[in-house]
C-alpha cells in the first residue's frame, strides 16, 4: 500500500512542468510515496493549485534558482526545452534527470501493471478498467491523463497490487513502461511531428506490443483497421482481440442506443472460460462501447464478479473533458470536449448529432500548426455532422511558426468538404455568436487541447 509519509524523506524531488496533467499525477503519487515534492511551470492553473493543496511546494514560472544542491533528482516533461534554465541548473550541479516517462517506469516497478494505450480513447478506457477493478477487494493505484469524475482527479491512491497507467505514446516513452496487462484501443496518424511516418507510429505500437512481462496479456481492438493489420501476425498465447469482427475473441453485438449511451452485449471465452455479458454504458458515443469492452476485458481477468462489472460499468461517470457537460439554459446544453485530431472529432460531432434534438454549433479551437498542416486534409472532412462551425485562432503548445496560416481558406475547405456553415471568429465574438444561433434544442460543443476549456467555462457565465 502506498501511504503518505510525512516529512519521512527529506530529499527533494523536482518537477520542470509539474502542471501537466500526466507529471502532476507522478508527483503527487511521490509525494504520497513519502518524497518531499516541488515544482514549477510556466503559469499558474487549476492544477497547480490542486497541488499546493496537496502540500506540494510550486514556483509559478521556470528559474535558474528554483534547483539547488538538496534536489536529489529532476523529473521533466516531454514539454519542456534542454534551454529550460531549470534542466541547465540541474546539470550543472549534476544532478540527476530523469523524463516523466522514466520516472513512472521506477515507480511501477513495485507493482504489477496495467498499460493502456492507442492513439484515441486511452484516457477513458484507463479511467472505466480503474473504476471497475475498484468494485474488486483492493483498488489499484491509477494514473490517468485527465480529471477522473468518480476520484475527482488524476491520481487514485490505490492499497491493491496493482497499477492502471495510462500510456502516452505522444513522444514513445511508453515503451519505457513495464507492463503485464497491455491494450491498445487504436492505431491512427497523430503525433508526425515525432514519429514523421505512419511506418514508425506502427512500429512503435508493435514494439509496445512486444513490451510485456512473461506470462502478460495483450488487448487490442480488432475493429481498428491499423490495428488489425499490425496485429494479423503478432504471436502469443496470451493476446486478446475485441470488437464487432465475429473472429474476435470477444464479440461486441446487439449495441442499442439510449438516450446519452448505449447497451451491448459480450459474448466469447478467455482462458477457455465463456462469457456472455449484457451491459449498459451510460454515456455517449459508441467508442465508449469500445473503450468500455476493453475495461471489462481486464476486468474478467481480475476475476471481479460479472454481476459486479455490470454494475460498475452501468454507474461510470466518464472523465472531465469528454463530452461533458458544462452547462443547460434556455434548452441549450454546452459541453465541453478534449477532442484535437479528425477522427476523434468527426466521432464526437456524431455523437452529439445522434443526441441532439435540434442543431449542433460547434466552438473548435485547432492545436498545434504541425497537426493542421500534416492532417489538413482530414481536418476539411471531419465537421460534417455539425449544422454552425465556429474556428478560433491556433493554440501554438508552444510551437514556433513563421508561416502566416491562411484561415480563410481553412474555412473555405471545411466548408466544401464537411458541407457546413463556418466562420472565422475570435474569443470576444464568441458570445455574441452563441446568442444569435443557439435556441432550444441545441448541443453547443467546445472542442480541443488548448484552453478552449477556459473560454467555455467563461463563456457559459456570460450566456
Amino acid at each position: 500500500m502506498i501511504e503518505n509519509y510525512s516529512n519521512k524523506n527529506s530529499s527533494i524531488i523536482h518537477f520542470i512542468g509539474i502542471g501537466g496533467i500526466g507529471l502532476s499525477a507522478i508527483a503527487k503519487l511521490c509525494m504520497y510515496s513519502g518524497y518531499n515534492v516541488q515544482g514549477s511551470d510556466i503559469k499558474n492553473s487549476d492544477i497547480l493549485q490542486s497541488l499546493k493543496e496537496t502540500g506540494i511546494r510550486v514556483f509559478v514560472g521556470h528559474d535558474y534558482c528554483n534547483i539547488n544542491t538538496k534536489v536529489e533528482k529532476v523529473i521533466y516533461s516531454s514539454a519542456i526545452d534542454k534551454d529550460n534554465p531549470e534542466f541547465i541548473a540541474a546539470k550543472d550541479l549534476n544532478i540527476p534527470i530523469y523524463t516523466r516517462a522514466q520516472m513512472l517506469a521506477e515507480i511501477m516497478q513495485k507493482k504489477k501493471s496495467i498499460c493502456i494505450s492507442g492513439t484515441h480513447g486511452k484516457t477513458t478506457c484507463t479511467s472505466m478498467t480503474s473504476w471497475i477493478l475498484s468494485e474488486g477487494i483492493k483498488k489499484p493505484t491509477t494514473l490517468i491523463g485527465g480529471i477522473d469524475y468518480s476520484f475527482k482527479s488524476n491520481l487514485q491512491v490505490g492499497d491493491g497490487d496493482w497499477m492502471v497507467v495510462e500510456a502516452d505514446e505522444s513522444d514513445k516513452t511508453f515503451l519505457s513502461l513495464p507492463s503485464d496487462i497491455s491494450v491498445i484501443t487504436n492505431i491512427d496518424d497523430d503525433h508526425m511531428e515525432n514519429y514523421s511516418t505512419m511506418q514508425n507510429v506502427k512500429a512503435s505500437f508493435l514494439s509496445f506490443a512486444n513490451n510485456i512481462n512473461d506470462g502478460g496479456y495483450f488487448i487490442y481492438f480488432r475493429d481498428d483497421p491499423i490495428a488489425s493489420k499490425v496485429f494479423s501476425n503478432f504471436k502469443s498465447n496470451n493476446m486478446i482481440s475485441y470488437g464487432t469482427d465475429k473472429d474476435s475473441h470477444i464479440v461486441i453485438k446487439n449495441i442499442q442506443k439510449l438516450p446519452f449511451g448505449h447497451k451491448f452485449h459480450l459474448s466469447g471465452s478467455i482462458d477457455k472460460k465463456k462469457y456472455n455479458l449484457r451491459l449498459t454504458i451510460n454515456r455517449p458515443g459508441i467508442y465508449n462501447v469500445w473503450n468500455s469492452t476493453a475495461a471489462v476485458i481486464i476486468a474478467l481477468l481480475h476475476g471481479i464478479a460479472e454481476e459486479k462489472i455490470i454494475d460498475q460499468l452501468a454507474k461510470y461517470q466518464g472523465v472531465y473533458r469528454r463530452f461533458s457537460s458544462i452547462i443547460e439554459k434556455s434548452g441549450v446544453k454546452y459541453f465541453d470536449d478534449y477532442a484535437h485530431h479528425p477522427t476523434e472529432i468527426d466521432q464526437l460531432l456524431l455523437s452529439a448529432k445522434e443526441e441532439a434534438a435540434n442543431k449542433v454549433v460547434t466552438i473548435f479551437q485547432p492545436h498545434r500548426f504541425s497537426r493542421i498542416h500534416s492532417l489538413y486534409d482530414s481536418f476539411c472532412t471531419s465537421f460534417k455532422h455539425t449544422d454552425y462551425l465556429a474556428i478560433l485562432p491556433i493554440y501554438a503548445a508552444g510551437e514556433e511558426y513563421s508561416g502566416v496560416f491562411d484561415y480563410e481558406k481553412f474555412a473555405e475547405d471545411i466548408k466544401k468538404k464537411s458541407n457546413t456553415n463556418v466562420i472565422i471568429l475570435s474569443r470576444k465574438q464568441i458570445t455574441k455568436l452563441l446568442r444569435d444561433i443557439a435556441k432550444d434544442g441545441d448541443i453547443v460543443l467546445f472542442v480541443g487541447a488548448g484552453d478552449i476549456n477556459e473560454i467555455s467555462r467563461d463563456i457559459c457565465r456570460e450566456i
